[in-house]
């Protein structure tokens, strides 16, 4: 009899239906997992010795996907809106697998050599390496909130609010029209991010 062309179980199939799952309900379970691939629970541990194994193998997918190709000759402010860009729309397609990656190391070959050409450019460009390090974990904070944001309604203060709060409703009367409130939000900060650093490299003993 032929073998399949494709495998029905693989580490890849099973971190892959675990990731859907956890995007779905917000968690899965082993059991959980054999019955939505349809197989028997011993036919996982032939690939996988448990839980905690298949949370790595999704951990190293997501890292995997938000490695950052990143130019050491670029300017540092344009790497700074590339990396968060690309991590902020890579985080908010699992924004329930966040904590997952905020609790994992960066230990794969993609993510190290995103964030080592980051450092690299951040300290060609001046900055101390005490800022490299605290600007790499503020890249972080900031991705991290911005892609929660993204699942926020769009108006965020309902008429009835904005009824009893004069200076707010009128602020908010000069939001662009058409424009996304989160993604002007997100934009916003970075550009703060990215001016103050440059206000951090021109002083005379930043650190």
């Amino acid at each position: 009899m032929p073998r399949p062309s494709k495998p029905l179980l693989s580490r890849e199939i099973i971190a892959n239906a675990a990731l859907e799952m956890t995007s779905e309900t917000g968690g899965f379970t082993v059991p959980g997992l054999a019955r939505r691939l349809n197989v028997r629970q011993s036919s996982l541990y032939n690939h996988v010795s448990g839980r905690a194994e298949i949370i790595e193998l999704i951990r190293r997918q997501l890292h995997e996907a938000m490695a950052v190709r990143v130019d050491v000759t670029d300017d540092w402010p344009d790497v700074i809106r590339h990396i968060a860009s690309a991590q902020r729309s890579s985080m908010a397609k699992h924004p329930w697998l966040i904590p997952l990656l905020a609790t994992s190391p960066a230990d794969l070959d993609a993510a190290i050599t995103t964030v080592e050409n980051f450092a690299t450019v951040l300290c060609r460009a001046g900055f101390s390496d005490r800022d490299v390090v605290l600007v790499i974990a503020m890249i972080d904070i900031v991705t991290i909130g911005a892609s929660l944001d993204l699942a926020s309604p769009e108006d965020i203060y309902p008429a009835e609010v904005l009824a009893e709060a004069t200076t707010l409703a009128r602020v908010m009367r000069s939001s662009p029209p058409g424009a996304s409130r989160a993604d002007a939000a997100f934009e916003f900060t970075i550009e703060i991010i990215i001016e103050a650093m440059r206000a951090r490299l021109r002083r005379p003993n930043p650190g």
